[in-house]
């Protein structure tokens, strides 16, 4: 048997004895527990409004706790499920190997002792360190999680901070505690009803949500505290009207209206089976289309499955696109994987910057584009599969077939028809101008931009578009609340870096591959002229960011 981790916590302790009397063993390699992709869907669709919440109101906040730090921040369900997933770049790829990623199950069962898994049997928040883990193969990393409790007071899931274990600094705790109870707060304030806030000049106030005739209907963390220790009278809370404000209903995305329009062209290519190429910069809107295009679909009410080609491990890219049967390579689980393209049978499949997967993984894919069958890793029988084809791509696809990093019979066979998004910079100024507006009255009502923070937010290139717009606005938010006005100083642009003589990003760019040499250009501006550190910012090779330097302009 193996012995329990000298001087730990309780909670590490009964969390061994718990992995001990299920029959785990330290050495043995923890099981990879990984969700199916329409299941995963599925959840992600079921807590729909707890990930919208984490990424507005959270991920701003810990950008800006632990920037630069190499950790990763996980936001699991009530079985230990990642959600969604965020953090230092170079720490996510290390992280993706081992499965900290959406999809895979943390719980005690299959990952033993671990912080997420603790977290969610015995509902308390608690850290592990190191050798602390059950598993030897993860004592490498550090954890520290906090459970995530609903407006009702019910367990939702998990919030956990994890790094490897040189760098768990002290605070870390604290901060994924943090982060909880902002997830939470903004949960209760997605409700309807009356929020009672009672210290409105604390930030982490106890609050109430009340009912039309003062019936008690959430509360947060405080709240419930404040609950256990004075009498509740909703009524009298209600004649006070201490701090109240009515609760905002949840709000459409704010880009889902102006791409109603867009998507009617497309959509009848879809109908037609004609595969769809969308393309466009980073955070220009291409997944939030493509999500349209499934609602308005005759396949509705099939699964949207998509899959980021960029985030594949790159040993595991088609058991993770194919599916594989039991026992096909090591580590592999004994029932098998569906893989994404079997679990996107009947509905809509979207493959995001495709021009990422490797050329033996291209090659498959389009024998099953040709063939409408998949086999799975390890078998001979082909099975057939249905699916409506949506790729996309911020990179110039044309050029990189010239460049022989794209296969060109996999290109005319997913370009069927090719849908450019628009930069959000070159979006009319009263677009931009109603879309800042939009995003704002969704984070906070009370908040407004002042002129002077407004023109900034018009006159910068916004790289990121919608993406970082919205980053830039949650942490304005944070900055300037209980001020009333969002001032120029709340506003966190980043230096975009030009050549000398040259246009900002995009502006004058008529083309991708214009933009792509520009954006090579400011990177290796900015990285001093280190070729190997920029072609690292951009996730591409020397070779390619020479050859993208070399492309007439």
């Amino acid at each position: 048997m193996s012995e329990l981790p000298p001087s730990s916590p309780g909670p590490i302790q009964r969390s061994w004895l718990r992995c001990l009397h299920q029959g785990l063993l330290r050495q043995q390699i923890a099981e990879l527990d990984l969700l199916p992709q329409g299941e995963l869907s599925a959840r992600q669709e079921e807590y729909r409004t707890l990930i919208a919440c984490f990424q507005r109101f959270v991920l701003p906040l810990f950008a800006q706790l632990l920037a630069g730090r190499p950790c990763r921040l996980l936001l699991c369900d009530g079985e230990g499920a990642i959600l969604a997933a965020s953090g230092d770049n170079g720490f996510a790829r290390h992280a993706d190997r081992i499965f900290l990623r959406s999809g895979a199950r943390w719980g005690e069962a299959s990952k033993g002792t671990n912080a997420i898994g603790i977290a969610l049997a015995e509902q308390s928040e608690v850290q592990v360190l190191g050798a602390q883990h059950f598993f030897a193969q993860y004592s490498f990393l550090s954890c520290s999680a906090c459970p995530l409790l609903g407006p009702d007071g019910q367990l939702l899931g998990v919030l956990d901070i994890t790094t490897d274990a040189a760098h768990h600094d002290g605070d870390m705790l604290g901060t994924v505690r943090l982060l909880a109870m902002t997830l939470e707060n903004a949960l209760l304030a997605r409700q309807p009803g009356w929020l009672v806030d009672l210290d409105p000049q604390s930030l982490w106030s106890a609050r109430l949500l009340l009912g039309e005739a003062g019936e008690l209907l959430g509360a947060n963390r405080a709240g419930r505290l404040w609950l256990g220790q004075h009498r509740f009278d909703g009524q009298q809370l209600l004649r006070e009207r201490r701090g109240l404000r009515l609760a905002p209903e949840p709000v459409a995305a704010p880009q889902q209206a102006a791409q109603q329009g867009l998507a009617q062209v497309p959509l009848k290519m879809l109908e037609r089976g004609i595969s769809l190429l969308i393309e466009g910069e980073t955070g220009s809107g291409k997944e939030h289309l493509v999500r349209t295009l499934h609602r308005q679909s005759s396949r509705r009410d099939q699964p949207l499955v998509c899959v980021n080609c960029g985030a594949l491990p790159a040993d595991l890219v088609e058991a993770e696109l194919f599916g594989y049967v039991g026992g096909a390579f090591s580590g592999a689980r004994s029932q098998g994987r569906q893989g994404y393209l079997r679990a996107a049978h009947g509905g809509i499949l979207m493959l995001d910057e495709i021009g990422e997967l490797p050329l033996l993984a291209q090659t498959r894919l389009l024998r099953v584009l040709q063939e409408r069958a998949v086999t799975p890793v390890g078998s001979h029988k082909p099975e057939p599969v249905d699916f409506w084809l949506v790729s996309a791509s911020h990179r110039d696809l044309a050029a990189m077939v010239q460049a022989g990093a794209l296969r060109e019979d996999l290109y005319y066979r997913i370009c069927g028809w090719r849908q450019p998004l628009a930069p959000l910079r070159a979006w009319p100024e009263g677009d931009r101008q109603d879309l800042i507006q939009r995003l704002l009255a969704e984070m906070d009502p009370a908040l407004q931009l002042t002129r002077e923070a407004e023109q900034q937010l018009l006159a910068h290139p916004l790289p990121g578009n919608v993406r970082q717009l919205k980053q830039v606005l949650e942490v304005a938010c944070v900055l300037a609340e209980g001020q009333g006005w969002i001032e120029p100083s709340h506003l966190h642009l980043p230096y975009v870096p030009t050549k000398a003589g040259a246009l900002p990003m995009g502006e004058g760019a008529t083309t991708l591959r214009q933009q792509n040499r520009l954006r090579v250009q400011q990177i290796l501006a900015a990285c001093g002229g280190n070729v190997s550190e920029a072609a690292r910012q951009l996730g591409i090779s020397r070779t390619t960011l020479y050859r993208a330097l070399r492309e007439a302009p």
